[in-house]
């Protein structure tokens, strides 16, 4: 009887330990910005407008588009932020398009941040800077 409620108390510890987990909360400035400047600035900048996004900070990101919001916060099942990014690779929009796909982990931090409410600081916190375009001079 002990041992049972021994497992008893350390399946309680553990769970505990997940949904702590899964309510940590996600920072944009540490987690959600890296991430979406290694990922996804190449493609999604002022210079190079794939599918009308721009990440370059958030009233780009926010802005309205023909194809309706990339980011609904609270929203992740209807963000297409999110959404792409769980497509399968052979997929027409998943997303990257190319190359190696983004962890699961990663993706995970873009639903539970969308979840919490997408939050992305305004100012220099939050701009994304996208890769230095090659001048026609050389330099």
């Amino acid at each position: 009887m002990k041992s049972l409620s021994r497992f008893t108390l350390a399946a309680a510890f553990l769970l505990a330990g997940a949904l702590h987990a899964a309510d940590a909360k996600v920072d944009f400035t540490t987690q959600i910005k890296p991430l979406l400047g290694t990922r996804c600035i190449n493609c999604h900048h002022s210079g190079a407008l794939f599918g009308e996004l721009n990440l370059e900070n958030r009233e780009m990101a926010f802005k309205k588009r023909a194809n309706g919001p990339v980011i609904i916060p609270g929203k992740p099942d209807s963000s297409m932020l999110y959404l792409v990014l769980k497509l399968p690779p052979k997929e027409l929009k998943a997303m990257p398009p190319n190359g190696h796909r983004i962890p699961d982990r990663e993706v995970n931090l873009i639903h539970d941040w969308i979840r919490q409410g997408a939050v992305w600081p305004a100012g220099a916190e939050g701009v994304i800077q996208p890769p230095r375009m090659k001048t026609s001079s050389g330099s």
